[in-house]
């Protein structure tokens, strides 16, 4: 009676700032494994950013990471060192899921996308929240959710007609689309639990996953 709907679930994120974390809380809440890796001499945007606690600069006093962090593990690991990329691999063999939100080709420079996941684990699920999607001309363009608002005319319909747009000085994007991204994920979940077949040698098996 007191277990959680997504106990079992294990989760590797290497995602950062708010879209990308917020999806994996929402799993983390109920139940999940989640396993943030965070680069130590990178640390992730929020780590540097305000609020901070007793009005103290530091990486472990932001008001924000705080909020993304609850019920989640974390691992300084560099992923620019054979060392970090054979721990990261580890953790690929041992998760359910690989999340990044990372600019498109990020993963792929460290041998992470989906197509070299899939051989460390045959059955990984890869959940990837880029700013702007991961193919199309704008696909390697930098930018965060303000960016977004600016993209999609959420700013447009603030303010007064006859003057400028209005920045909504939040990043309205990164707090609506973990809601459909987590959907998605929960869904991947499910259809893999129904559907799942590993390849042995010469033949397949059908197996059906069974979370307790």
């Amino acid at each position: 009676m007191n277990s959680k709907v997504f106990e079992g679930i294990r989760l590797v994120d290497f995602g950062w700032v708010i879209a990308g974390p917020l999806t994996l809380k929402y799993l983390a809440d109920y139940g999940a494994t989640v396993i943030v890796l965070e680069s130590p001499k990178h640390p992730d945007l929020l780590r540097t950013s305000t609020p901070y606690k007793d009005f103290i600069p530091d990486v472990d006093n932001t008001g924000y990471f705080a909020y993304l962090a609850p019920n989640k593990y974390s691992l300084a690991l560099d992923l620019n060192t054979p060392g970090g990329i054979n721990v990261a691999k580890q953790l690929v063999k041992w998760a359910d899921v690989v999340a990044d939100s990372h600019r498109p080709g990020v993963m792929e420079r460290w041998n992470l996308d989906y197509d070299n996941l899939v051989k460390i684990k045959q059955d990984i699920i890869m959940i990837r929240s880029s700013n702007q999607g991961q193919t199309g001309p704008l696909a390697q363009q930098p930018g965060l959710g303000n960016h977004i608002n600016g993209l999609c005319g959420i700013v447009n319909l603030v303010g007064w007609p006859e003057k400028e747009p209005i920045s909504l000085m939040v990043a309205y994007t990164d707090y609506l689309v973990p809601h459909f991204a987590a959907a998605a994920l929960i869904g991947a979940l499910d259809y893999r639990r129904k559907n799942w077949q590993r390849t042995t040698h010469r033949c397949f098996r059908r197996l059906r996953l069974v979370y307790n």
